[in-house]
């Protein structure tokens, strides 16, 4: 328990800008613990660009803890074996060998989500 405390606590202090929303704070904590400590173990197995707790990490910062948590759990669950099945229908293109499918692309209020591809670099 002291452990997971001074590990909160090293990223909290650590932040650059200086987040006042709670549930922001818990949830942008909670994936920033995962990133550096599950994912690193992990690899790199995301079917997405960008990955999926980048994704979700991106959704809460800009449309807020609760439209962003409900779009990371979208996303998390088109994360499988099956996404290439729809990547004709949903999704942007391919990038770096991933389907990518950027934060923009999801927000329910936005516009279709059928078939945006990125914009030329």
């Amino acid at each position: 328990m002291t452990s997971t405390c001074i590990l909160l606590g090293f990223l909290l202090l650590n932040r650059p800008e200086y987040e006042t929303n709670p549930l922001k704070i818990i949830i942008k904590t909670g994936l920033e613990t995962y990133q550096k400590i599950v994912s690193t173990s992990q690899g790199d197995v995301c079917n997405f660009t960008p990955s999926c707790s980048r994704f979700a990490k991106k959704a809460v910062q800009k449309y807020g803890p609760i439209w962003g948590s409900l779009m990371a759990a979208d996303r998390l669950m088109r994360c499988n074996h099956w996404a290439f099945e729809h990547f004709n229908t949903y999704y942007a293109g391919i990038k770096n060998n991933k389907i990518y499918d950027p934060v923009e692309n999801n927000y329910i209020f936005g516009k279709s989500r059928k078939r945006r591809r990125p914009e030329k670099e």
